[in-house]
């Protein structure tokens, strides 16, 4: 699974998504979910933050506009780089 998520990170399609909502559990870890469309298939999905991605500079508030990229063979595959 790491390898995969590797290749995805640096070698996925990209598009344009939507951050829908973002929340904090106990331990301080931020899982955001959010939306994009290919060939007019809207997908939703969540995603675990590392930390290095909350000091990068990039806004994961509801209705931000975030990269994704994701997976051409399996559109519903995708990571926030």
């Amino acid at each position: 699974m790491a390898e995969y998520l590797a290749w995805l990170s640096s070698y996925g399609r990209v598009t344009e998504g939507r951050i829908l909502d973002s929340q904090q559990d106990d331990t301080g870890t931020t899982t955001v979910y959010y939306r994009y469309k290919i060939a007019n298939v809207d997908y939703e999905t969540s995603q675990k933050l590392k930390p290095e991605q909350l000091g990068n500079g990039q806004v994961y508030t509801p209705g931000s506009s975030v990269m994704v990229r994701f997976d051409p063979r399996n559109p519903g595959s995708s990571i926030l780089p």
